[in-house]
């Protein structure tokens, strides 16, 4: 992030929260007023009263970000035109935050903020008897803090990519840092950096926080969750979601919905929950549903409306890929039922039988494999679903694929990639990206993972085990929670590296102690796949027949020709060269690929030369435009 960005970090966070369509300033009825907190501080509020409304329900939006940006639309689609819906719209900054900057932000807590901002409103003229609540991220955190408080107005909550406790998964993923979402914590105000970084093992520290911050069984309202499968909080709110439904206040167990959609987290760039283009992808089926559902929510809990909410779906779900689909079901465990193993194989190769060989990387923290897109939170980073192929360039990154498809192959769940590797430093990292290779040669990205193998057995200090060299060691490394289909002619491909910055912290790769300065080794990494040592990654759900096409069909296809800059090419299965029409190798490779940069090369004709999964040479011609 440049330095002339980071003062603006805040603002842009807060576009996630705006309307998109929003042209015109929308004045609040009532701007500035001063709420007074039980510690004698104040915070500063806006209100919004729909025309020639006496008196009506309240939506209430709990901010960090400045209530002053809601004057350039209101939320949920009403934008400004705040006179044609039923609602009156209360705004709050923190503490500490914009109008409310000068309130100790180690007075009372948020949710006791909360409790006394619905005991405020429950004495306005204007507000009739119930209170609803609404918000993204932290606007979601902060109700749940404020519904733990119990307040007898706060009647309802809608919280959106949110997840409220302080865990240790929240910020180390397989025992991996997430070092850009940190820094864009840090810059935003909401922590200190160093009680994270000197916390890398899950101790009593964690233990308590996390005991201490885990908020369902203090839920007593009617709530509606909705989340994104590209949001870092996707995995963490489907478990949240699930103990609402067992941990709540058992009046209202049976009253926690889920939505969640193809959406990113928001706050980095145009897409955000509910709008139509998703990084790379477009979700027209899916765009705006998280209002839909919520205009009906709110509606029925705070206006009585008869619009049989009451007996919809308790879960909705969106099927990814190329179906682009929702599905409904009341129950809170929708994982899909059994399992579909891939074996990683020779040549790149993933199949439903078995592999051979073993398949070699080297990893150098001076130069780690970017980040391209997937479920982060930084200025620096593209969010969502972002095409992978330039990773293939690399040699810090294999790939494994299947055949083209003949059927569908369908995810609802988990995903683990259970490998088993060696390398000849103490330590490394695994990181597994998941994507859907295109018949076009697009290689999209769904998920992915993460796991330091020091923490291979555990998170524990006691856990750690470093690696010696000529050992293979069982790694597993886990993919959140999804839904996703891969259509006929499509394949599955995994990315396998030792990084994936700059959203995980790179690992040193000597053994030392984390997260302090210190020498970077070079590792060669490698990935065993034969019958002593199966690496597999393993889908949820049972897909039988699997409908993959032969992985090694003896042809070698390259395209576009002519071509530019990337060469995708499908069959090579080895070493690689490129010939010129005088014969002489121009470029070359000794691990199969799916895509070549061959940006190098002058204008004319060319040879690729590779052998099949079966070691038969193969050669095709492409033309460098």
């Amino acid at each position: 992030m440049t330095p002339a960005l980071r003062p603006l970090l805040p603002v842009l966070f807060s576009c996630v929260l705006l309307p998109a369509a929003a042209q015109f300033q929308v004045l609040p009825t009532l701007d500035d007023l001063w709420i007074p907190m039980r510690d004698g501080d104040s915070l500063q509020a806006d209100v919004y009263i729909p025309a020639g409304v006496d008196s009506a329900q309240v939506i209430l939006v709990q901010t960090p970000y400045n209530k002053d940006l809601y004057s350039l639309g209101l939320p949920m689609g009403v934008g400004w035109n705040v006179d044609d819906q039923p609602y009156i719209w209360v705004f709050v900054d923190w503490r500490g935050f914009y109008g409310s900057s000068n309130a100790d932000p180690n007075g009372s807590t948020h949710g006791e903020d909360g409790y006394d901002v619905c005991a405020w409103i429950a004495q306005q003229p204007w507000h009739r008897d119930r209170i609803g609540t609404w918000g993204p991220s932290a606007l979601g955190n902060v109700q749940w803090l404020t519904a733990a408080e119990h307040h007898p107005a706060h009647t309802c909550a809608v919280p959106l990519v949110s997840d409220a406790q302080q865990a240790y998964t929240s910020y180390y993923t397989g025992g991996v840092l997430e070092e850009a979402r940190l820094g864009s914590l840090v810059l935003l105000g909401f922590l200190s950096s160093l009680i994270i970084t000197t916390n890398p093992y899950y101790n009593g520290i964690w233990q308590a926080v996390e005991a201490g911050t885990w908020f369902p069984p203090n839920v007593a309202i009617p709530t509606l969750q909705i989340g994104g499968w590209y949001d870092h909080h996707a995995d963490r709110m489907i478990d949240i979601y699930a103990a609402t439904r067992t941990e709540a206040d058992p009046a209202v167990q049976n009253e926690q919905w889920l939505l969640m959609g193809p959406w990113v987290h928001g706050g980095t760039g145009p897409a955000s929950v509910g709008t139509l283009q998703q990084g790379e992808l477009t979700y027209p089926t899916a765009q705006r549903m998280n209002d839909s559902l919520a205009w009906r929510f709110f509606n029925y809990y705070l206006l009585d409306s008869a619009n049989g909410w009451d007996t919809s779906p308790r879960v909705t779900y969106f099927e990814m890929g190329g179906n682009d689909q929702w599905h409904t079901t009341n129950d809170m465990d929708f994982a899909a039922t059994g399992t579909t193993p891939l074996f990683l194989d020779a040549g790149g190769a993933l199949n439903s039988t078995g592999g051979a060989g073993q398949t070699g990387l080297t990893c150098d923290p001076a130069d780690p494999s970017p980040t391209i897109g997937g479920a982060t939170l930084n200025l620096d980073l593209d969010q969502g679903p972002y095409d992978q192929t330039p990773l293939e360039a690399r040699t810090d990154v294999v790939t494994f694929r299947t055949g083209a498809l003949t059927a569908p192959l369908a995810n609802t769940g988990r995903i683990v990639a259970d490998l088993y590797v060696s390398a000849d430093q103490p330590d490394c990292d695994i990181a597994v990206r998941l994507a859907d290779e295109y018949p076009d040669g697009r290689n999209m990205l769904i998920t992915d993972g993460i796991r330091r193998m020091r923490f291979r057995t555990g998170y524990t200090q006691a856990d750690e085990q470093f690696m010696t060299p000529g050992i293979v060691y069982n790694v597993q490394v886990d993919l959140p929670f999804t839904c996703y289909t891969w259509l006929p002619g499509h394949r599955l491909k995994i990315y396998v590296s030792g990084n994936n910055a700059i959203r995980y912290h790179v690992n040193q790769q000597n053994g030392g102690p984390m997260y302090l300065p210190g020498d970077t080794n070079v590792a060669v990494i490698t990935v065993h796949h034969d019958a002593t040592y199966p690496s597999t990654i393993t889908l949820a759900g049972s897909n039988a027949p699997l409908g993959l096409a032969a992985h090694d069909t003896g042809e070698l296809r390259v395209f576009p020709s002519p071509v530019s800059d990337i060469l995708h090419a499908e069959g090579v299965h080895g070493p690689w060269t490129i010939v010129d029409a005088d014969g002489r190798t121009v470029l070359q490779g000794q691990r199969s690929t799916s895509a070549i940069d061959v940006r190098s090369l002058t204008s004319g004709p060319y040879l690729l030369r590779s052998i099949t999964a079966h070691g038969r040479p193969v050669s095709a011609r492409f033309i460098r435009r």
